[in-house]
């Protein structure tokens, strides 16, 4: 029974290859080299083969770790780590006697370039296993030098496993992932915190844009979370924006230019928390500088000319894994193409803007990383392409880290020069394949166009041909194939489908195995297999309006397609049946815009990430900037409004990485960063030292201390700080806080919960309170007992705010002794002469709350008198003994 390794049953999140790496770079720093070997052919070389099993011992059902590997390379390996050629190990086979005396073997396994192998099984009884490692020895059948050499066959030395009821520990990966800040970089063993990041990287580029889209797909990102309301960290302006003032006309035309597709502003790529971004200060497309800024602080890390030429334009980033025997690690690098033409692709460290390597002779394609978790380079950049009657695939690892050309099989460990490209290097250095695109429909010759890429997906790539009569006018029919997109199989078609005649009928949006086709004229939508190419439903009509025929646009994710227009509606439907799960309808614009409802913009400029589809109304190019424009978040689940603000933000998608949301507003061409903000609160107590039984005044403030609020508009605006709201007051109290909009008169602060410690060390719940809309809050408490106390003010956080909390102490004194009640002393009718005995003048003490009564003093008088006489009496005897 042979048994290759399963990683899928590694219950150690990370540990894959864990106890493979360890091994080789052991084998790779301590292995001998062969140098003294004699130069005759019919050289007999006794191997030595080793084995270990870890851990040992081991818990039923956890994953055991087994490598069988040879003291030294072969011969003709010549003992390099990094050799891509000569004879390896062969046949190494690993016996496993079970417990109850049963044997399972695995392997065979060829060895890897430094004599090494690696397996794993999972034990499924307690006991004592017994393994050993088994080589047959070989031939040497590779160059001239060693050529015929005997490798001589080895065996291990057996190792017993002992597999016990318990399982052992296992690292628990660092943290589990943080609720409050969180910044880069994330510490490498923290791998619950890998979920909180993400990047966005460029690989795509909306219309009239250079860059800026997720990817080839689209902008659905699935790998970061999302903001839940509109809180902003920060702004950030690229150009002149806004009114111009007097004498120019204030209306929806005079603004600084904002909205043109002929001009430049803003296009979005993020890297490890870090926004890049050609700046384009001027009316014009040619970009003065390239901008890195925190996203987290909007600090502006770096800037430097538009690359070495000082006329290219920043067009990707990338962040690829990359792994041999002795190398690995994630590598970022950032891409740009000339500004006019497309002939060289350069590569830029992110952390400085430096030049590193150039592609010649390259293409700007629309591309996808390979984020395939058996893939070996994740991160890698693929781009399809038509050229010469082939579909072509490129592919950056190849070219930049292999340059002398492999094979590119997801689950390939290939050996490679150092991850760190530089040179000149070819284009053609990475191309993977190029296929003949088919030219017939069974025996029949297409002849209404050659087929080319309609979509891009990681498994399919989409080739049609659909002729027209006249521009967006078919002719009722479409040719469509679809290609394996890792290794240009043909996987159907081509196949000749019937389609509206004389209708505008395009694409919409294509992923998760399904096409999504619509017809604008009629706005009816249909989905199509990319598996087979079969109809799968439609055609579906939509709901919408007369403006709803002018422009769509449309993403995939979650099981759904998400197509809106430009009549302001969104219909999501089910990706499988095409049956309308929910629609959003248009808010009334009145005379805001000439529609009637705010128009939703597409182009690109959509995206989804979180469980949330974040589009803008509004439109580009020809005026007006209408009023009242909003940037939406929508739940993708039931199409609910999640959050909305003030915002015209269709020349660019939002882009989404590491939580937040970037956008570009033309209202005042600002950058504008949502997401979770910091604060900070204070309390303070009065009077600082009280009487028991009286009351104390807690008080204190909740402030927003995002990095915008430190900005010197803010400050001058907000000298004792911008207080935080509650969640449902946030969007319209940052439209106060940022863009010069009126002061809600409604807004209601953040709950704030108060504690203390009392003397006794026990916690005294005093309540909650809400801060009002300047960020204080009050409350009056009366401390339980006298002593020292801690009050604490807690606020718990919210989906706009990171928590905080404030301390601050109160003594509380015990209450003053009531003075003693005064009585009348009755006059005696006959008393006789008494003299009084002195006494001392007993020290103060703590007085009852009640005064004394008179039968207490004159009983304590006749005891001083008794006390008095007995001490007499005793010095009396001692003077006479």
């Amino acid at each position: 029974m042979h048994e290759k390794l399963d990683v899928k049953s590694a219950k150690i999140r990370g540990n894959k290859t864990l106890y493979a790496i360890a091994l080789i770079l052991t084998l790779t720093m301590t292995m001998a080299i062969v140098t003294s070997l004699p130069t005759a052919k019919a050289v007999v070389i006794p191997t030595y083969l080793l084995l270990s099993v870890a851990p040992n011992p081991v818990g039923v059902g956890q994953i055991v770790y087994v490598n069988a590997f040879l003291s030294k390379p072969t011969a003709t390996m010549g003992g390099s780590a990094t050799a891509n050629a000569g004879d390896r190990y062969e046949k190494i086979t690993v016996d496993i006697v079970q417990p109850d005396g049963t044997k399972k073997t695995l392997g065979p396994f060829t060895a890897d370039t430094t004599g090494g192998t690696w397996a794993s099984f999972v034990p499924t009884k307690t006991g004592n296993y017994a393994l050993q490692a088994f080589y047959p020895g070989q031939t040497l059948t590779y160059g001239t030098t060693y050529n015929g050499s005997i490798m001589m066959p080895s065996v291990s030395a057996k190792v017993t496993l002992i597999v016990q009821e318990n399982p052992i520990a296992e690292y628990g990966g660092g943290p589990a992932e943080p609720t409050g800040y969180w910044s880069r970089p994330i510490y490498a063993v923290n791998y619950a915190w890998a979920k909180l990041g993400g990047n966005w990287l460029g690989l795509g580029a909306p219309s009239f844009a250079t860059t800026g889209m997720y990817d080839a797909v689209g902008n659905f990102q699935p790998y970061s979370p999302a903001p839940n309301t509109g809180h902003i960290l920060w702004t950030k302006p690229t150009a002149f924006g806004g009114q111009v003032g007097e004498p120019y006309r204030a209306d929806q035309s005079s603004q600084y230019t904002s909205t043109s597709i002929v001009i430049n502003h803003w296009e979005p790529i993020i890297i490890y928390g870090i926004l890049y971004y050609n700046h384009y200060p001027t009316v014009n497309s040619v970009p003065t500088s390239w901008v890195a800024v925190d996203l987290r602080t909007g600090q502006t890390l770096w800037t430097t000319k538009p690359g070495i030429t000082g006329d290219e334009l920043l067009r990707y980033g990338q962040v690829f894994t990359f792994k041999t025997v002795q190398e690995y690690g994630s590598t970022p690098l950032l891409w740009s193409v000339p500004r006019t033409g497309a002939t060289t692709l350069r590569i830029y460290d992110p952390m400085t803007g430096a030049y590193m390597a150039e592609i010649t002779n390259a293409s700007n394609l629309a591309m996808i990383a390979d984020y395939s978790p058996t893939s070996m380079e994740q991160g890698t950049l693929l781009g399809w392409y038509t050229i010469g009657g082939n579909l072509t695939l490129w592919n950056s690892t190849k070219a930049i880290a292999y340059p002398n050309g492999f094979d590119y099989p997801r689950t390939q460990i290939r050996i490679g020069r150092d991850a760190k490209p530089s040179g000149s290097i070819n284009w053609s250095a990475g191309i993977q394949w190029s296929v003949p695109i088919a030219t017939k429909v069974g025996s029949v010759t297409i002849t209404s166009g050659a087929l080319s890429i309609a979509a891009r997906t990681p498994e399919v790539i989409l080739l049609r041909s659909a002729p027209t009569y006249a521009p967006n006018v078919q002719q009722g029919f479409m040719i469509s194939a679809g290609y394996d997109a890792i290794t240009g199989k043909l996987l159907w078609g081509p196949i000749n489908q019937t389609i509206p005649e004389y209708e505008d009928f395009a694409q919409m949006a294509t992923n998760d195995g399904v096409n999504v086709m619509h017809n604008k004229d009629s706005n009816e939508a249909y989905g199509y297999s990319l598996t087979t190419g079969e109809q799968l439903w439609g055609p579906v009509k939509l709901i919408g309006n007369a403006w709803s025929t002018i422009c769509r646009g449309g993403l995939i994710a979650y099981g759904k397609v998400y197509i809106w227009d430009y009549g302001g509606y969104v219909n999501a439907l089910d990706l499988q049946t095409g049956q309308i799960k929910w629609t959003w309808s248009p808010r009334s614009a009145g005379y805001n815009t000439p529609y009637g409802i705010w128009p939703l913009w597409h182009f690109g400029t959509g995206s989804i990430a979180d469980g949330k589809l974040f589009l803008s109304e509004g439109k580009m190019y020809d005026p007006p900037l209408s009023t009242g424009c909003q940037r939406l978040a929508i739940n993708c689940t039931d199409g609910t409004l999640v959050w909305s603000i003030l915002s015209y933000g269709g020349r660019s998608p939002g882009a989404i990485a590491d939580g937040f949301l970037v956008e570009w507003n033309s209202y005042d061409c600002q950058i504008y960063t949502f997401g979770k903000g910091q604060t900070a609160t204070s309390i303070s107590a009065s009077p600082k030292i009280s009487v028991h039984s009286s009351s104390v005044l807690i008080e204190g403030m909740v402030t927003d201390e995002s990095p915008g609020t430190k900005d010197s508009d803010r400050e001058a605006r907000f000298p004792n700080g911008v207080p935080a709201v509650s969640d449902a007051s946030i969007s319209d109290w940052m439209e106060y806080v940022y863009m010069q909009q009126l002061k809600p008169t409604n807004a209601t602060g953040v709950t704030v919960h108060l504690t203390a410690l009392d003397p006794n060390g026990n916690t005294q719940e005093i309540g909650t309170v809400t801060s009002d809309a300047s960020g204080m809050f009050k409350k009056m408490w009366t401390p339980p007992v006298p002593g020292e106390y801690t009050v604490i003010a807690s606020f718990e956080g919210s989906e706009s705010y990171y928590a905080s909390y404030a301390e601050t102490a109160i003594g509380v004194s015990a209450a003053p002794a009531a003075s003693p009640t005064a009585t009348a002393t009755p006059t005696p009718t006959a008393a006789p002469t008494v003299t009084p005995v002195p006494t001392a003048s007993p020290s103060p003490a703590p007085q009852p709350e009640a005064g004394p009564s008179t039968d207490m003093y004159i009983i304590a008088a006749a005891a001083a008198v008794i006390i008095a006489a007995v001490a007499a009496a005793a010095v009396f005897l001692r003077k006479h003994k």
